[in-house]
């Protein structure tokens, strides 16, 4: 696809985090981008506000017309959806995210970054990286970037950064020259059946690689054998970045997840011949990061530290807990979780359980159904897979109420509170900075 010969693009679904950073690339590029969603959120107002976006709330079909060029969707948007069908009417070419993902990434030298968790943070750092080293990656990236505020970082030289979700395969679209695959477990059983299916879908993005290409992974992960005898099957040029591990690395953010993440970073700089020194450097001074990964948002009135965090699978938490353990070991930790999917909860029920007991407090929030049907039932699954002798367990059915119940418990500054979850309960450890 020649992106020269696209005047005006529209994007049906274009709050989504991914959507919306392609909407920013296309702009980027010179196209004019529309876009709907059924909610407006602060990612639309984003749009609006800073990107100056033609933005409808709800179905906007009459939006599209003859001199629309191309129509961009979320996976999530169904065949029968009223824009969709108006572009199949017109005859206008359809793609959906992953898709026009796939388009960029066959144009420029694409750094892919995949894996059950740490893709996020991992491409933050590399772009972060890459750009004090003097190289310019424009980037993709699954949150906002604190440095640029943004999830897409416009750049001028050869080279892409990406995530590569594994979603409903939907990364089998991107060709990479690196492929980054920082670790490999079991997530989203709503799609895959089990961890076999899931690696044998990495062993298939493996196959996506221009010429040789490259593999970043550590070496000593186990799920990850298969992977790397498929990479060199096809003689991949093969970076253990575990090495790096070993070696310590200092970070300016608190974590050994980061320090994994640190790593695969490594591997990368490794992989384009660039400094490694220099990235380490950068890596333990001056490195912002994502927001919503450990995130410090402030501090109550009484001196409360509060962060966030995207943390939503049983592993993810376990890495979040620890490295705020471990770097704030003199204070207790009150957690608001929010389960994200019912059948994420459920899957991993006894997973979640585990995890969220070994904080001192915590603060159960409805589940966040997202695409998925609304089961009241299960709303507090986890109540009963959480052992209340070792933690303090406090359900929150109605969370407009949870900033008044927080401030009658009257904590002192010896607590710091994380609020944790794929969805929208980032809001409740920001509104804590009011009282």
């Amino acid at each position: 696809m020649n992106l020269e010969n696209i005047h005006k693009a529209h994007f049906i679904g274009i709050g989504g985090v991914g959507m919306s950073a392609m909407a920013k690339y296309l702009l980027h590029k010179g196209i004019a981008v529309s876009g709907s969603d059924r909610n407006s959120s602060y990612i639309t107002d984003d749009l609006v506000d800073n990107y100056d976006v033609d933005f409808w709330e709800g179905v906007a079909e009459e939006r599209i017309s003859k001199d629309t060029d191309i129509v961009i969707y979320s996976p999530a948007v169904p065949e029968h959806d009223p824009e969709y069908m108006r572009g199949t009417e017109l005859g206008i070419p359809l793609l959906s995210y992953p898709e026009m993902l796939g388009k960029v990434s066959s144009d420029k030298t694409t750094i892919a970054i995949s894996g059950t968790n740490g893709k996020t943070t991992t491409t933050s750092m590399i772009i972060e990286v890459m750009k004090h080293l003097g190289e310019d990656p424009t980037g993709i990236v699954g949150a906002l970037l604190q440095k640029w505020n943004s999830n897409f970082i416009p750049g001028n030289s050869e080279y892409f950064v990406t995530e590569a979700c594994e979603y409903k395969e939907s990364f089998l679209n991107i060709h990479h020259d690196v492929l980054v695959v920082t670790n490999v477990t079991e997530d989203h059983l709503d799609y895959f059946k089990d961890i076999e299916h899931i690696k044998e879908t990495f062993i298939k993005f493996v196959d996506n690689t221009k010429g040789s290409g490259t593999l970043v992974c550590d070496s000593s992960l186990t799920n990850l054998k298969e992977i790397i005898e498929k990479a060199e099957s096809l003689g991949m040029n093969i970076i253990d970045y575990g090495k790096y591990i070993h070696e310590g690395i200092e970070l300016s953010i608190p974590g050994n997840h980061n320090v994994q993440n640190a790593a695969a970073t490594l591997g990368v700089i490794e992989a384009l011949n660039l400094n490694i020194e220099s990235a380490k450097d950068y890596l333990k001074k001056h490195f912002q990061g994502a927001k919503r990964r450990m995130e410090h948002v402030g501090m109550t009135k009484n001196g409360i530290q509060l962060f966030d965090d995207y943390a939503h699978n049983p592993e993810g938490l376990e890495y979040l807990i620890s490295g705020l353990r471990d770097y704030y070991p003199e204070k207790k930790i009150i957690m608001l979780f929010e389960p994200h999917l019912y059948s994420r909860t459920r899957d991993f029920k006894e997973a979640f359980g585990k995890a969220l007991e070994v904080v001192d407090i915590l603060y159960l929030f409805p589940t966040y159904r997202a695409r998925e049907p609304e089961i009241p039932q299960e709303n507090f699954l986890l109540e009963q897979y959480i052992n209340t002798s070792n933690v303090e367990l406090i359900s929150v059915p109605e969370p407009k109420n949870f900033v008044r119940l927080f401030e009658s418990m009257h904590y002192s500054n010896d607590y710091l509170v994380i609020s944790a979850g794929a969805g929208d309960i980032w809001k409740y450890s920001h509104a804590l900075k009011e009282i």
